[in-house]
């Protein structure tokens, strides 16, 4: 039996991006990221020139396009309709799972997994995955959503106080950082991603009556909506983590 990753099943997650048409809107809200985004690969160009790449969890393939020219990139989605987006991006398309890559073990020189791991809630089986397919020396570059993040810090509080479930599991870089070394990699550097981005009201608070039940439920995020409107920009967070694989830390039985 297939291990329920997601709070609410695996399948919702799936319904939420095949059946209720999520890929298009993602794509076209990707301008809240995209500064970011271009800031992570900046950070990560190094690591990926000319190396053989998969990109986990590719989604529309607009960070992998941002990757050096020479590298050599395989996009991983389980989206049928990610990948369709993705395709005049990514040469090279897959569907399969994260947590059950379609891949022999040591086949890349480099995973990236790229704000993927904040859906599910066990990110346990993305790092055993991503160890057994990289090569000895191979490097694991993970970025996701910090907790500090203010888009997302926004969603997780308000919409729930709208009475709506907002489904994403955020960690902090220590949790995440021993999560990789159970998972037999060394830790090489933990960086936080910072920027600006432009602030929509519309995509936290949705009228009036919201606006007031924030207020009289938590003035604090009331008065910071309140700062955000007021210079139109909110400060975005991201965790950069980036692992390496090495006999030295690598978890697997010797045999004598």
């Amino acid at each position: 039996m297939t291990k329920d990753y997601y709070t609410g099943s695996l399948a919702s997650l799936k319904e939420f991006w095949e059946e209720k048409g999520e890929t298009k809107s993602f794509e076209k809200e990707y301008s809240i990221r995209l500064e970011g985004i271009k800031k992570t690969v900046n950070e990560i160009r190094t690591y990926l020139r000319g190396r053989h790449i998969l990109d986990v969890g590719c989604g529309p393939g607009i960070a992998a396009s941002l990757f050096p020219t020479d590298s050599r990139v395989i996009g991983l989605d389980f989206s049928i309709s990610m990948l369709r987006s993705a395709k005049n991006r990514i040469p090279h398309l897959v569907q399969g799972s994260a947590f059950h890559l379609p891949f022999p073990a040591c086949s890349f020189d480099v995973v990236s997994c790229l704000f993927v791991a904040s859906d599910y809630s066990d990110k346990t089986g993305i790092f055993n995955e991503a160890h057994r397919v990289l090569r000895e020396n191979g490097f694991l570059l993970f970025a996701d959503y910090s907790l500090n993040d203010g888009h997302w810090k926004f969603k997780r509080t308000i919409r729930p106080l709208m009475g709506e479930k907002c489904n994403i599991f955020l960690d902090n870089e220590t949790f995440l950082s021993n999560e990789m070394r159970n998972a037999g990699f060394g830790v090489r550097e933990t960086k936080h991603v910072q920027f600006r981005t432009s602030f929509k009201l519309e995509r936290y608070v949705t009228s009036e009556d919201e606006m007031n039940r924030l207020k009289a439920n938590n003035l604090d995020l009331w008065i910071d909506v309140q700062r955000c409107i007021e210079n139109m920009k909110i400060d975005r967070e991201f965790i950069l983590i980036i692992g390496t694989k090495s006999k030295s830390n690598d978890r697997s039985p010797k045999i004598s």
